[in-house]
């Protein structure tokens, strides 16, 4: 039996009987694919949808508990679907067709995703909206260097993780070297380049959120490296 090329809905053959059974089955399945919502509870790992999964749904909310950034692979199809990533812990889940790129999701994010049969687009986000905080560090920072210094102008979240957050260096760093994240002083998260590394890793074990007027600084290492120089950062944050 053929099939409707992007929901794979059974089409009714020239002289089959029942045609209604047939029929009454595409119905459901459309109507499933524009209206239905499933919730999956992910079991702090990586997740493969079936076809069934992808085309059998509008909307996909994903639930449990991550100990660390998970990804959800989708059949590569031609549709819309909206996901929310509903996890706790505090970590981004990525949406990819086997192939493609990730889009990342938030803790408590929703996105309206559209597959064009290969890759996934943005078509709307609904939930936090992104606030993202960067600068930059021109040459070697010296001990205990205060580079920046951020009043919030409003509420801000900072995920534990740090999920999406980024550091770059120009020149690489000769031993492992640490920067300071710290919420009017105090430290709640690192950006930690490794030795012979230009790119920073973060560690964050619980969800931080600023008030507005709370103060955010990076406070370079109390024994500075020898080469690392000229980094970049920003810091991926959600209004609340």
């Amino acid at each position: 039996m053929t099939t409707t090329p992007n929901l794979l809905i059974s089409h009714i053959a020239a002289s089959q009987a029942q045609k209604e059974v047939t029929a009454n089955s595409a119905f459901d399945a459309l109507d499933k694919a524009l209206c239905q919502f499933t919730s999956l509870a992910l079991t702090d790992a990586n997740l493969t949808l079936t076809d069934a999964q992808m085309l059998g749904n509008m909307a996909l909310k994903f639930t449990g508990t991550l100990t660390a950034a998970r990804t959800v692979t989708v059949p590569a199809r031609a549709k819309f679907i909206y996901v929310e990533n509903g996890t706790t812990g505090g970590y981004a889940l990525s949406v990819k067709t086997p192939s493609g790129t990730a889009i990342a999701l938030g803790s408590g994010e929703r996105k309206l995703l559209y597959c064009n049969g290969s890759d996934f687009t943005i078509a709307a986000e609904a939930g936090a909206a992104p606030y993202d905080i960067g600068g930059s560090f021109v040459g070697k920072p010296s001990a205990g260097t205060v580079i920046m210094r951020f009043p919030m102008p409003r509420a801000v979240r900072f995920l534990s993780g740090m999920a999406l957050s980024k550091g770059v260096a120009a020149t690489a760093a000769t031993a492992a070297v640490s920067f300071s994240l710290r919420k009017n002083g105090i430290e709640f998260a690192t950006m930690n380049f490794a030795a012979s590394a230009t790119s920073a890793t973060f560690i964050c074990t619980a969800t931080t959120d600023f008030a507005a007027g709370d103060i955010l600084t990076l406070v370079a290492p109390a024994t500075p490296d020898d080469t690392l120089s000229d980094i970049g950062f920003a810091f991926a944050g959600l209004r609340i």
